[in-house]
């Protein structure tokens, strides 16, 4: 009932409304982009463009997930795999990338410096927003879409316990907050011929990918407090939600003791403070 030319101007016109939007948010987190030469060379994002970078990115991450949910999508975990590595790559050095109140917590367990407590305060919170406002605008898709009446909040699949389910969140969790802190927040080999690391948006977006599919059928494979409260807003269903969350986090913990452990030369030696780096190097 929606096609032939007319509608076809109607989508013209939301894609280039999209394209404004876009582009305006690009002003706001890029502030830079406007700055001369001599102010350029001294920048630094503050806080605030930092957690505006964030809310950009969580809030794309979740309407993915709950899109694809909403339309009984069999592509979930590449689709939010996708979105998550495109919103690493364009917004990564603004922000650091976390889009993940989970991994802010496995940066601030590990220290040096990266993300300060106060700061990643800011970060979860700002992260937790977007999944809120991302989940009520979902369900107005979700109220409309084939699955409307039917809970999609988090929780154990048919036949597992939430024991069962809480363990598989926790251990994907820690891989996707392990792979960010081995990856994204240690310093450059020596031996590298660059600085730049244009492998780490695929590697952490690929730890989205295998718990997704992994792990699915047993607890959908959330991995992120912030989707997990996005989709829970989605059918006004909480289920699982907090324990979700504390499950989530214990991996984040987890993983930020395995660090310590795995990469001791980031905490010792005379070059510790240059580990005092942005969460993602690009």
């Amino acid at each position: 009932t929606h096609l032939g030319f007319n509608w076809g101007i109607v989508w013209a016109l939301f894609e280039f409304f999209g394209a404004i939007v876009a582009a305006a948010a690009y002003l706001v987190v890029r502030p830079d982009e406007r700055m001369a030469a001599e102010a350029f060379r001294g920048y630094a994002p503050t806080l605030r463009t930092r957690c505006i970078a964030e809310f950009l990115g969580v809030f794309m991450l979740v309407m993915s997930v709950g899109l694809n949910l909403t339309s009984n999508s069999l592509a979930t975990a590449w689709s939010a795999a996708a979105t998550l590595m495109c919103m690493i790559y364009s917004i990564g050095n603004v922000s650091g990338a976390h889009f993940n109140p989970a991994v802010t917590l496995a940066v601030v367990s590990a220290g040096r410096g990266n993300c300060p407590p106060k700061e990643g305060l800011m970060y979860a919170a700002t992260q937790m927003a977007a999944g809120l406002v991302a989940g009520l605008l979902c369900a107005i898709f979700h109220a409309a879409g084939p699955n409307r009446g039917k809970s999609l909040a988090p929780g154990p699949r048919s036949g597992y316990s939430p024991v069962t389910a809480g363990l598989v969140e926790m251990f994907f969790t820690f891989v996707l907050a392990y792979v960010v802190l081995a990856v994204a927040t240690t310093k450059a080999s020596e031996s590298w011929r660059t600085k730049h690391r244009f492998h780490l948006g695929l590697s952490i977006a690929s730890c989205m990918t295998a718990g997704g599919f992994a792990i699915g059928g047993i607890s959908g494979g959330v991995l992120n407090p912030a989707i997990a409260l996005g989709i829970a807003t989605e059918s006004f269903h909480w289920g699982s939600l907090l324990t979700y969350i504390l499950w989530q986090a214990s991996g984040a913990l987890l993983a930020g003791v395995c660090f310590r452990i795995t990469h001791p030369e980031e905490f010792n030696g005379p070059n510790q403070d240059e580990s005092k780096v942005e969460t993602t190097t690009f």
